[in-house]
């Protein structure tokens, strides 16, 4: 089954946010995230990549790239405190809880950020 680069990267988002509120269960703000981003999947996931695109992509890539945590954390308690969005989201592990984090847990992180940034430069390619 050949699956489009927008579908693979909107099932990617999706199952990070679930992720995220299965090991953080106390943070009711990123299991309403998973839950909005689930249902616009089903509605309108072309939304899902232009809200990445707008909101998040442009400072996200490089610093997931180059795996500059200092840049992320900085930068995610620079957008939380600014702008709110279910996107906005991917940036609060950064913000929050990335200082306590285990080396496997935060390995895990970098691979979905990295697949997400790639992914959504397919899905946006594509379209």
């Amino acid at each position: 089954m050949n699956t489009s680069p927008l579908t693979t990267f909107t099932r990617t988002l999706v199952a990070f946010f679930e992720d995220l509120a299965d090991t953080y269960p106390e943070e009711k703000d990123v299991r309403m995230a998973a839950e909005g981003l689930k249902a616009l999947k089903a509605s309108n996931p072309r939304m899902i990549l232009s809200m990445f695109m707008t909101s998040v992509y442009p400072k996200f890539r490089e610093p997931v790239l180059k795996k500059d945590e200092d840049a992320l954390i900085k930068i995610g308690h620079e957008v939380l405190s600014t702008e709110f969005s279910e996107i906005s989201y991917a940036f609060w592990i950064f913000d929050k809880h990335w200082k306590g984090m285990s080396e496997a847990n935060k390995n895990h992180i970098w691979k979905y950020c990295t697949a997400l940034v790639l992914l959504a430069e397919k899905a946006s390619a594509g379209s």
